[in-house]
């Protein structure tokens, strides 16, 4: 099996705003390896978000292809791509997007809850995740009732409950003081080198980037490494 679970060639996106038109993404090649953390940095306006997007099929190129775990989105009907998406892919975002009548342990086995895995193994699925993430404690508090960094350990336990190959992040500790985003990110640095999850985390933070293992830039949209 190849350990390369999300290859994007020649990506383009382009938009029509009023009567310009936008190249917004203009040819992106991109790999992604089994158990690999990659920085992705750019300036506000250089396509991150875009491509985050097109890697995760939640949006379609203009033109070039995107396999993620050896399958295409293109090629791929909306419900098949929901499906693949539900068990392949994780998404973590600035904002943690809880839901706010639920309690920590809901939130996290909602993903499991989409599949239809019965509730009681769902929720052991996710209690497990809790732990990992160092949230046992707090599996029964709504999200209003944790602290800003603790709910994003539960958008992390979130997005892994479904032990995906890959989790996009996009600005993930973008809405976090230092202590807390510090934190946040060695998580996914821990996880990913203890279970073999990749990530592909777009950052504005150079110091955070700087402990992955290896940085992809963003400029005008387009990419280089280092």
């Amino acid at each position: 099996m190849s350990d390369v679970v999300l290859q994007a060639t020649g990506i383009t996106r382009s938009f029509v705003d009023a009567d310009t038109h936008v190249n917004v993404l203009r040819g992106v090649d991109l790999e992604l390896r089994r158990g690999e953390c990659v920085a992705l940095v750019g300036a506000s306006g250089s396509g991150k978000s875009t491509l985050l997007h097109i890697l995760g099929g939640l949006d379609q190129p203009s033109s070039g292809t995107v396999l993620a775990a050896g399958k295409s989105w293109v090629q791929m009907s909306e419900a098949e791509r929901s499906g693949h998406r539900n068990r392949q892919l994780g998404f973590v975002y600035q904002f943690h997007h809880l839901l706010a009548e639920f309690t920590a342990l809901e939130n996290v086995a909602m993903p499991l809850f989409v599949r239809r895995v019965p509730m009681a193994e769902a929720q052991a699925r996710a209690a497990a995740v809790l732990g990992a993430v160092g949230l046992a404690h707090r599996v029964g508090h709504s999200p209003g009732e944790l602290s800003g960094g603790e709910r994003q350990r539960v958008a992390v336990a979130r997005a892994l409950v479904t032990q995906p190959a890959c989790v996009l992040a996009d600005e993930p500790t973008g809405n976090l003081d230092r202590e807390n985003a510090r934190a946040v990110f060695a998580l996914l640095r821990q996880l990913a080198r203890e279970q073999g999850t990749s990530f592909l985390i777009a950052t504005h933070d150079m110091e955070l980037a700087a402990q992955t293992d290896r940085i992809v830039r963003m400029n005008a949209g387009l990419v280089s490494a280092g």
